[in-house]
């Protein structure tokens, strides 16, 4: 089996964007919830000789956006590439904790969030849920400086890379190269955390980084949660007779299907749509994650199809050949932990994966838990992914 292929993504919330100008005051937190916008005539090209992870603007988060636990933040804009391989800004969030920096700088964790949504407003480095605050506080008071990037297309120009996990990880890679330009006293060890859409491309990192990388930076290894896997399988499913799913599972759905319907044009999906579908779509390219989960919560999927999407060999390559997760072939260590009870996966598939991976690389460590909820899952896991980071980190 590939290393490359073996399994196939179930994406975990983030998708399209409409596109939105740019300039050097772009994409900067000017206050709570906000980013302060300007509007060129055409989009910024990079600066010649410039390359994937050189910082185009930055600005000084203020004390109410920081983090528990942060002593200072930047917002920062940077170019990396899209799946088009092109070149594209994306925006990213750096916080360090306070004191001075030990020895060597503060090793860096990568915060890899999960989909929050493809509306402007929904990017984490403008507007961080509760989720990403808490995170990056938790590594904060353990002594690492936090990266949140948002991935090309999340509050940048272009639809979001949603459905590309080589191109997030690598968005990610570009995020840590800008961090350490933006921010001093970073270490070069960084560590990715990663969940739903950020765990696969964590997962990717443990494959592609070490190559990636360059000579600035030294990867350690990844811990995951909350991976989804085999999302071909997932949309080859749907149709007039599909029935409804776990919430967050259908919010996936609805941001794949958005991003892939705006992002390629060589795709027709619209004939496969009802009305309803036109319009569960076009929510998806406004409503941040939680409130489209919300809302899409007990709908019946099948309304939403006039034919199998199976027979759309298109979107079915288009999905397929974006969303394989590797499990073997991997260069440094990945932690992978599921809730038995997840709500944003399909669990029995999630399983399966962790189950191939464990067997096929001696670098992939496997945990499951018997948890209720996500804040129990969360208490249950933390123990164990802050004792690997630690041990990568040389904490």
């Amino acid at each position: 089996m590939s290393t490359r292929t073996s399994h196939r993504r179930l994406p975990h919330r983030s998708v399209l964007r409409s596109a939105l100008p740019l300039a050097a005051s772009l994409l900067l937190v000017g206050g709570v919830g906000t980013v302060a916008h300007a509007a060129p005539a055409t989009t910024p090209q990079p600066p010649a000789g410039s390359t994937a992870g050189t910082v185009f603007a930055n600005r000084d988060l203020p004390k109410n956006r920081l983090a528990a636990h942060a002593g200072a933040g930047d917002a920062f804009t940077y170019w990396t590439t899209g799946a088009d391989r092109v070149a594209r800004l994306s925006t990213g969030a750096v916080q360090v904790p306070v004191g001075r920096a030990p020895a060597g700088g503060w090793p860096i964790v990568v915060w890899a969030h999960g989909s929050r949504g493809i509306a402007d407003r929904c990017a984490p480095s403008a507007r961080p849920t509760t989720g990403d605050r808490d995170e990056a506080a938790r590594w904060l008071d353990r002594g690492y400086a936090v990266v949140t990037p948002d991935y090309a297309g999340l509050g940048t120009q272009g639809t979001p890379e949603y459905f590309d996990t080589e191109t997030t990880a690598r968005n990610i890679i570009d995020a840590v190269r800008a961090s350490r330009d933006v921010a001093n006293g970073l270490a070069r060890r960084w560590v990715v955390v990663g969940e739903g859409q950020g765990a696969t491309a964590a997962i990717e990192l443990a494959r592609l980084a070490t190559r990636a990388q360059g000579p600035t930076l030294d990867y350690r290894g990844s811990a995951v949660s909350s991976v989804p896997v085999e999302f071909d399988t997932l949309i080859g499913g749907l149709g007039p007779s599909s029935g409804t799913m776990p919430a967050g599972v259908s919010a996936d759905v609805l941001f794949t299907l958005s991003a892939i319907r705006n992002a390629r044009p060589t795709v027709t999906l619209d004939p496969y749509l009802t009305d309803a579908g036109f319009d569960w779509l076009d929510r998806a390219t406004r409503l941040c994650a939680d409130d489209l989960t919300r809302d899409v919560a007990g709908t019946n999927l099948g309304t939403l199809f006039r034919k199998p999407l199976s027979e759309n060999r298109e979107l079915m390559d288009a999905v397929t050949r974006s969303h394989m997760v590797p499990i073997k072939g991997f260069t440094r260590p990945v932690m992978m932990a599921q809730s038995l009870f997840d709500q944003n996966v399909i669990v029995p598939l999630s399983l399966r994966y962790l189950n191939d991976a464990r067997t096929a690389d001696r670098r992939v460590t496997a945990r499951t838990y018997l948890a209720v909820n996500q804040q129990q899952f969360e208490a249950l896991s933390d123990n164990d992914i802050r004792w690997f980071v630690s041990r990568l980190a040389n904490r």
